[in-house]
């Protein structure tokens, strides 16, 4: 096995259960999850489209999103890990790549930790390139804190309608709407009918539900899989960082 390749298989890891969500997302979007009613204004005579939606998201995301997580900060831990058993000789259940609140934990971490009696250089890149600490590496710490989370409550994403597209509708005079994009805000299309004649939907459309990081959650109110797959990004980087530095 080449040097550090078991965190770039833990990074491959990872990357399927991105993949994976994302296969999720698009069946579920296929499913018959929400459903479309006709709001008449009665004193404009215009209508509006109201979205209820039916069904949650499955509860199984939740498990798919930890365990990206958890295979991306794993990759870093394994990578510290081998830093330590390249120089030292031996492996430690004790170290982990450090994370810390502030630059100074950082230091003080790193300091009295076997990465930096491995490799001082690693310990500065860490320290310095890296920023891994609150503040100085936010995605970073995001990464270190769903890890946490996930180890103690379920990583359960929200879900948010926007657009619905390819909406048919007809009313009783024969006017008829073709193939619209609908774009929803609050659950509540802005999209307006002006008609003299009662309207009737032919074909609701479809949706891709934006699947997000739930209030409180780290990246709060961000896309869960363009997020991953930042953070994914974020920690190649990281490993082909340590390996330019310690392999020189």
């Amino acid at each position: 096995m080449e040097y550090f390749e078991a965190s770039r298989l833990k990074i491959e890891r990872a990357q399927q259960h991105i993949n994976d969500l994302r296969s999720r997302i698009l069946a579920f979007a296929d499913s018959d999850f929400y459903t479309l009613s006709i709001d008449k204004d009665t004193k404009t005579g215009n209508y509006g489209l109201k979205i209820e939606v039916r069904r949650s998201l499955p509860n199984d995301f939740a498990l798919i999103i930890g365990d990206a997580a958890h295979n991306l900060k794993s990759a870093l831990d394994v990578l510290a890990n081998e830093v330590v058993f390249l120089r030292l000789g031996r492996y430690d259940k004790h170290t982990r790549f450090p994370i810390r609140d502030t630059r100074n934990d950082l230091v003080i971490a790193v300091k009295g930790a076997l990465i930096s009696q491995a490799s001082k250089e690693v310990a500065n890149f860490i320290v310095d390139v890296v920023k891994a600490y609150k503040g100085g590496n936010d995605a970073l710490w995001a990464l270190h804190d769903l890890n946490i989370l996930d180890k103690h409550r379920l990583l359960l994403p929200v879900m948010q309608v926007t657009s619905i597209v390819d909406f048919c509708a007809e009313d009783d005079r024969g006017n008829k709407c073709i193939n619209a994009t609908l774009v929803v805000t609050r659950n509540r299309t802005v999209t307006v009918f002006e008609s003299l004649g009662n309207i009737r939907i032919t074909n609701k459309g479809k949706t891709i539900p934006l699947v997000l990081f739930d209030k409180g959650l780290p990246m709060e109110g961000q896309a869960v899989v363009p997020s991953l797959i930042q953070l994914t990004e974020l920690v190649s980087g990281i490993v082909e960082g340590v390996a330019k530095v310690f392999l020189g």
